[in-house]
């Protein structure tokens, strides 16, 4: 078994941060592409399908997974990774999308006005696919810098003193 670095999550976290994340985006895109595209005969004339629901309820459910994910990342991985300086940036801009998104959930949830929660429909579903990307970049240079100071001697990797 190899040593992870500091900093890296544990491969059981990790692994659930990416499947929660993949399910939270097939449900969106589903939920997305049944409520565009998707229609059946209903009693009085076109209906939504009855799996844009069920897709928003599980959409709904593994978000709560993927929130508790993230708080669980709190004390280690994110104060680590702040501490050190290794990779917050993408870290940072990550963060804010899913605090964008959360709260642009709540707003899906709460706002009668249907303009405006149209608006933030669109807001939430394309920063949700803005996100995949994100999360692959903040990992990959998560994997790089970490490869990176390992490689280094020991010397290189201590930090002046100011």
């Amino acid at each position: 078994m190899t040593k992870r670095p500091a900093g890296s999550l544990p491969r059981w976290q990790e692994w659930s941060v990416y499947v929660s994340f993949g399910l939270l985006l097939a449900t969106g895109v589903a939920w997305l592409l049944l409520d565009k595209f998707v229609q059946v005969a209903g009693e009085f004339g076109p209906e939504h399908h009855p799996a844009e629901h069920v897709a928003l309820i599980v959409h709904g459910v593994v978000a709560y997974v993927f929130l508790i994910l993230g708080g669980a990342m709190l004390p280690v991985h994110m104060t680590l990774g702040w501490n050190t300086k290794r990779n917050h940036r993408t870290g940072i801009v990550f963060v804010a999308a899913l605090l964008l998104l959360a709260a642009t959930a709540l707003g899906l949830y709460y706002i009668g006005d249907e303009l405006l929660r149209a608006r933030v429909s669109v807001i939430h579903w394309a920063t949700g696919v803005v996100a995949l990307p994100l999360l692959a970049i903040h990992a990959l240079r998560g994997r790089n810098g970490a490869r990176t100071t390992r490689n280094r001697p020991k010397q290189a990797r201590r930090r002046p003193s100011n």
